[in-house]
């Protein structure tokens, strides 16, 4: 799998031109998440400069009667002037972060990957990320989701990730606040 999302990492390298994307990036957000065991999570996005932008999540999951916190806390490299696929509403970026699942055994690791975010119209946005994670017996991840902007300020979003190996897919719903 390591191999599989190098080589992805590579052939999509190979299309990106240079000009820029409109992306929103700073929002704040709340819904349902489901990757086995289930919950709550509530997460955040911010744009630090031209080429950087925050990412965190919090997730409270429960299976029977266990309950435990899931945690990510990362960085995006947003391919500054890049587009893809000869268009500007398309940003490549790179991203890594940490991440941390506290159950009865602390299972902590990184992550580190290429995504990119295309605005498909004025109110739907979408988003597709290969990864690695060094978690949980260590696994890659194909992601994707989508944004729908009520008007300037809301979005009902969604993901879903498949997962290699041992990890569950997981499918998220939610809703955000952009500022």
């Amino acid at each position: 799998m390591k191999k599989s999302i190098v080589l992805i990492a590579i052939t999509s390298g190979l299309f990106v031109a240079s000009a820029s994307a409109n992306i929103k990036w700073d929002y704040i957000g709340v819904g349902y998440t489901d990757i086995g065991p289930d919950g709550a999570y509530v997460e955040g996005s911010f744009r630090l400069n031209q080429h950087w932008a925050f990412n965190a999540d919090y997730a409270r999951l429960s299976e029977g009667p266990a309950d435990y916190n899931k945690y990510k806390v990362g960085v995006k490299y947003l391919l500054g002037g890049a587009k893809f696929d000869s268009t500007s509403n398309t940003q490549p970026y790179l991203l890594a972060g940490y991440e941390r699942i506290a159950r009865d055994a602390r299972e902590k690791g990184g992550y580190a990957g290429i995504g990119f975010k295309h605005a498909l119209t004025p109110e739907v946005e979408v988003y597709t990320e290969a990864t690695y994670h060094n978690i949980d017996d260590s696994h890659g991840s194909l992601a994707g989701g989508i944004a729908y902007y009520l008007n300037s300020s809301w979005a009902i979003r969604s993901d879903f990730a498949v997962n290699s190996g041992n990890a569950n897919n997981e499918f998220r719903f939610g809703f955000s606040y952009q500022f």
